[in-house]
């Protein structure tokens, strides 16, 4: 794995993703093409009716499977999401902790196919996505 991709989790305590640290979202682990996030649902994600905003559910996908493609970029290269597809499939509401896993499925030179799902405590699905990451050279590396 891409030894910049083992700091993410420093990184992001670190406050340099702020959207992440806005929503809440914690990294459980990161390996060569796997990543586990979690997020506990609060007012702020919610929606009206009170149910967790599509957007929000959007962000778990793509940040759980940038993370299992980026495992896989090479040296002097970042990653980046060229396509995300989510399906919901129920819905979430404040007070439930979401685990949102991505892996790679699919690995080409510049770019990784990568899968994933969240699911509440009860193990429910809540979403699944697909997405496809490609690797961009860093400007000045």
């Amino acid at each position: 794995m891409n030894s910049k991709n083992w700091h993410f989790p420093e990184a992001l305590a670190r406050g340099e993703f702020p959207y992440l640290t806005l929503l809440g979202i914690e990294v459980s682990s990161i390996s060569e093409g796997h990543a586990e996030i979690k997020m506990t649902v609060t007012e702020r994600h919610l929606r009206s009716l009170g149910i967790l905003h599509g957007g929000v559910t959007s962000s778990l996908i793509d940040t759980a499977l940038g993370l299992a493609g980026a495992s896989h970029a090479p040296d002097n290269h970042h990653a980046v999401t060229s396509q995300l597809s989510v399906n919901f499939t129920r819905i979430a509401k404040a007070g439930e902790t979401l685990t949102t896993k991505g892996e790679t499925i699919h690995m080409g030179s510049r770019t990784a196919v990568c899968r994933g799902e969240v699911r509440n405590e009860q193990g429910d699905l809540i979403a699944s996505g697909t997405s496809t990451v490609m690797f961009l050279p860093l400007e000045n590396p």
